[in-house]
């Protein structure tokens, strides 16, 4: 019976009235008193209304008008107004995105703040200390002779030993038409990488490319399309480039960098301002011992 009445008082619409009034009173009451509290002033200045009408203009592709530019600056109080009572009241914490917003706002802060243009001397000795991140690979040229998966099934391992023995004293200028099959990008190969040679015929058939000798055949180098039979003419060992040849990578990785380490010392410098307090839960085993 008691129940019965208290879901009959909650489809009551004075009820409900009187509570949607509590609350919004509650909501005003808090406004009044941060008004009250500390008055504080929002200004528009010259600068801001120009950076609205910028962002107008390059939605629009056209500079908005005085009522559409006025209606711009309606809505940034507006957003003011709710962006600071919102924070007085609380509603920022513990919001996951907002948080993790302005965080990064502050991540760009420091990024933009202190990264200098940085000189000849500077970028050489970059390069120097991180020959990895910009040393060039070895190039290959080769020739090839293709046997089929698909065509060659059943017969594969038998026709491999018969282009084995025919190329045993073979140079580069045997024609591969008559002892294999075509390759869908051709037989020959110029100056490619072996990261562009295993896209191309896999990982196994780059490491084994790596290590041949030029100036015979070799092989079969087994792929995903069938057997293979290389032989390699010329090899390009790659190396260290000049400052002046990666010069805007080798600018590019050193501001990343420098980004990274000025984060790094405003998050150190600002943390020192903080007492951490880190509560660690119970160990799983005590949780068990506690609850038995």
């Amino acid at each position: 019976m008691v129940r019965a009445l208290k879901f009959a008082l909650l489809r009551e619409p004075l009820f409900q009235f009187l509570v949607l009034g509590a609350a919004l009173f509650g909501l005003f009451h808090l406004v009044d008193n941060r008004k009250a509290e500390a008055p504080t002033r929002i200004v528009i200045s010259s600068a801001r209304i120009a950076n609205l009408a910028e962002g107008f203009a390059r939605t629009w592709q056209r500079p908005p008008g005085a009522a559409e530019l006025q209606g711009l600056v309606d809505d940034y109080i507006r957003d003011e107004v709710f962006y600071r009572e919102g924070r007085a009241a609380g509603l920022d914490r513990d919001d996951v995105i907002i948080r993790r917003r302005v965080r990064q706002k502050m991540e760009f802060f420091a990024e933009d703040a202190s990264v200098p243009e940085p000189s000849e001397a500077q970028l050489a000795s970059y390069l120097e200390a991180n020959p990895e991140r910009f040393k060039t690979e070895d190039l290959f040229t080769f020739h090839q002779i293709f046997l089929s998966a698909t065509r060659r099934a059943a017969t594969i391992d038998r026709d491999s030993q018969h282009v084995a023995d025919a190329l045993a004293h073979a140079d580069a200028a045997v024609d591969a038409t008559a002892l294999g099959d075509p390759f869908l990008l051709g037989g020959e190969f110029q100056a490619v990488s072996q990261h562009e040679v295993a896209s191309i015929f896999g990982d196994g058939f780059a490491k084994r490319l790596s290590m041949m000798e030029q100036g015979r055949w070799q092989g079969p180098v087994p792929s995903s399309f069938g057997q293979h039979f290389v032989y390699v003419t010329e090899r390009i060992p790659g190396g260290l480039p000049r400052l002046d040849v990666v010069r805007q990578a080798v600018r590019r990785e050193w501001s990343n960098a420098r980004r990274l380490e000025a984060e790094q010392k405003l998050y150190a410098s600002l943390r020192e301002r903080y007492e951490i307090v880190v509560e660690m839960p119970p160990a799983k085993s005590a949780q068990v011992e506690t609850s038995r």
